[in-house]
């Protein structure tokens, strides 16, 4: 199947299932829109038209810095932060090492000039442009990361929004690459993070440490935190054990759907600070 009938497939899934839940609202999608002057600076928006001063959430992609696009948002991401009246941004940034002078900072800028955009254009869509998460796996996670706990923006001449700020509500980080340097960032104040980590298979870029340390940094700074460890699974866990219904474990399904009610929607805080562990025979 060709990815044009593939998506075209996808938004008609999509579309029955949430025109089932308001006669007048209508599920849509806008498509590579324009956020910055590289061909690469185009984002996805999925949104209802019912939705009114609706929560947004970034879903970043992975690749190692040098591969993946913004179809990696799959129909069981949309359908989950969707059923929370969560609007779904999906960005495209550059990438390292196709020609161009690209750093994996420069990747992180450009997904930053994305949530810039919409920060202003959100009305447009229905959104709250006070209330961002910024989620992604793997090199995703970073830019994920680097997005909630930055300090300091210094914006390129070429971009088109210079906020003093990117309102950032909450974080979820799939496996991250998480350097000392953007840890040590993290300060009273931040954005709640919700990290998850593969175990004996993670990627050797990613041990499972690095998120011990961040959480061990948002505890510090009282900043609520939780952690999901899964032992038997490898690199970007989270499609399995979180947004697939057939493969998704239920304590972390449960508890990320509470952490989206706080960020997104004011409601009471959960237990925070500890760590889900999860492995292939159920909880340790």
């Amino acid at each position: 199947m060709n990815k044009h009938k593939y998506q075209a497939i996808l938004l008609a899934v999509i579309g029955l299932v949430f025109s089932s839940t308001s006669m007048l609202a209508e599920f849509k999608v806008d498509k590579n829109v324009s956020y910055g002057p590289h061909q690469r600076n185009v984002l996805d928006v999925y949104w209802n038209t019912d939705y009114k001063n609706a929560p947004i959430v970034f879903t970043i992609h992975g690749g190692g810095f040098k591969n993946g696009d913004k179809s990696y948002c799959n129909k069981d991401m949309i359908k989950l932060y969707m059923s929370k009246g969560c609007i779904v941004v999906s960005p495209n940034y550059r990438l390292v090492g196709k020609g161009e002078l690209v750093t994996k900072d420069d990747c992180a800028m450009d997904a930053a000039m994305a949530v810039a955009h919409i920060q202003v254009n959100a009305k447009k869509y229905g959104g709250d442009s006070t209330r961002i998460v910024s989620s992604g796996a793997s090199a995703g996670g970073y830019i994920s990361a680097w997005i909630a706990y930055q300090k300091n923006w210094e914006w390129p001449e070429n971009a088109r929004h210079k906020p003093k700020k990117l309102n950032i509500v909450g974080w979820f980080g799939n496996s991250p690459f998480l350097p000392r340097g953007l840890i040590n960032q993290v300060a009273a104040g931040d954005p709640p993070g919700f990290v998850m980590y593969g175990g004996k298979r993670e990627h050797p870029a990613t041990p499972a440490r690095q998120g011990y340390d961040i959480q061990a940094a948002l505890n510090k700074n009282k900043v609520w935190s939780k952690m999901v460890f899964i032992d038997f699974m490898g690199h970007v866990p989270a499609k399995r054990i979180l947004f697939s219904p057939q493969s998704r474990d239920k304590e972390t399904h449960v508890a990320y759907l509470q952490f989206l009610d706080m960020v997104c929607h004011g409601k009471a805080k959960p237990k925070g600070g500890e760590v889900i562990k999860v492995n292939s025979n159920g909880k340790k």
